[in-house]
């Protein structure tokens, strides 16, 4: 299951690179393949770790309300929680935030719009703070954004590589 988890995350990956979206098609496919398999292969402790590795990525809608990230990538990790796993989803979720985090740092580093979204962002974040007032943050163009869809079909290959047979926690 762990290798359909993969194909579904690159599948993901490749249309966010090519067209910028991650398509519901993919995502609700992958999704009902997982509850359907793991429940007619593996039985109702496979099913329910299959929902629980849903809902472990459904958290992530948390970042989708901050503007951290689009919602098919947020689907995208509940289709490969649904495939996968709660324990796989997890590995994947730290792999490709760590990943995604550092390499997005360093390209806005690099550019100089990067640098004022960079401000722009830390603002943001002392304001919510200080002033307790949470909304969704708005980049200032539609170039502040990048595929991260990349990132998670990179954390999925890492764990299969780095992880026992459920990921590597």
């Amino acid at each position: 299951m762990r290798l359909l988890a993969v194909a579904v995350a690159i599948a993901g990956a490749y249309t966010d690179l090519s067209v910028r979206k991650i398509p519901n098609k993919l995502t609700m496919s992958a999704t009902l393949l997982g509850f359907g398999s793991n429940l007619l292969f593996y039985g109702w402790n496979a099913f329910v770790n299959s929902v629980l590795g849903f809902l472990l990525g459904f958290s992530f809608i948390l970042l989708w309300i901050l503007g951290a990230l689009k919602a098919g990538d947020v689907k995208l990790y509940m289709a490969i929680g649904a495939v996968g796993g709660w324990r796989f989803c997890l590995s994947v979720m730290i792999i490709s935030v760590l990943l995604g985090g550092i390499v997005s740092f360093f390209i806005l580093l690099i550019r100089k719009e990067g640098r004022i979204a960079l401000k722009n962002v830390w603002n943001y974040i002392v304001n919510m703070f200080l002033l307790r007032k949470f909304y969704l943050y708005k980049p200032i163009s539609e170039s502040s954004y990048f595929s991260f869809g990349i990132y998670i079909a990179v954390g999925a290959m890492i764990t299969i590589f780095i992880g026992n047979k459920n990921g590597f926690l």
